[in-house]
């Protein structure tokens, strides 16, 4: 009889422990899971435009477990944001994530299949879809890589060759440049040694005064033709 007794208190607090351990592990479980849910998505030096933008992208965080929250995806998220150079992500406890993102300069505008888009430094074309801009851009015309782009505009700053005062560029089927400032001079380049008809170009400058509507020939190596209209 004792040893019934005996097994039915060993049953019973056997019974209780568990109940009360229950218990107490979906208190702490929905304790753990309502301070660590995150509440605020901070994003750092942008403009509201951008804001709204990543905000939008990474609003499926809220609510979520911040412990949980894997990094890398934010990034692949954020990595389809064209005009995006660089990200970090900081993690905040209990409940905020810190985004700090760097925009890529826009340095020109282009068409593609009739819409319009930037050209960022970067590399990417970027959709003009809620995007300001209040600078003026260059547009470029043709089928071009940005990185062709890239490399043009660093060989133009190189010369000392006010890039401002290009606004438009045409890239033409055998990957050379024609470049049209705005008092109606023409640069055409050729398709390869673009530095050196630069630096033909900047000898001749600095010797001659260029008048507007001039067309300046520096297609064939080692020459300058110019034409007027």
């Amino acid at each position: 009889m004792l040893q019934l007794i005996n097994k039915k208190k060993i049953y019973f607090y056997f019974i209780s422990f568990v109940f009360l351990s229950t218990i107490l592990n979906n208190n702490f479980t929905n304790n753990f899971e309502s301070v660590f849910k995150i509440t605020e998505i901070k994003i750092d030096n942008t403009s509201k435009e951008i804001k709204d933008i990543i905000l939008s992208n990474t609003n499926f965080l809220l609510g979520k477990n911040i412990f949980f929250v894997d990094k890398k995806l934010i990034l692949e998220k954020l990595n389809n944001l064209k005009f995006i150079e660089s990200v970090y992500i900081k993690k905040k406890y209990p409940s905020t994530i810190n985004i700090k993102t760097k925009t890529t300069n826009l340095i020109a505008t282009t068409y593609l299949d009739q819409k319009k888009y930037f050209v960022g430094l970067n590399g990417n074309f970027i959709s003009t879809k809620n995007i300001a801009v209040e600078k003026k851009l260059p547009t470029i015309f043709g089928k071009f890589d940005p990185a062709d782009f890239i490399f043009l505009k660093k060989e133009i700053i190189k010369h000392n060759i006010d890039f401002k005062k290009i606004n438009k560029y045409y890239f033409h089927k055998n990957k050379r440049w024609d470049l049209y400032f705005e008092n109606k001079v023409v640069i055409q380049l050729p398709s390869k040694n673009i530095s050196e008809a630069l630096d033909l170009f900047k000898k001749f400058k600095s010797d001659n005064k260029i008048v507007p509507k001039t067309t300046i020939d520096l297609r064939i190596q080692n020459r300058l033709i110019l034409r007027n209209e």
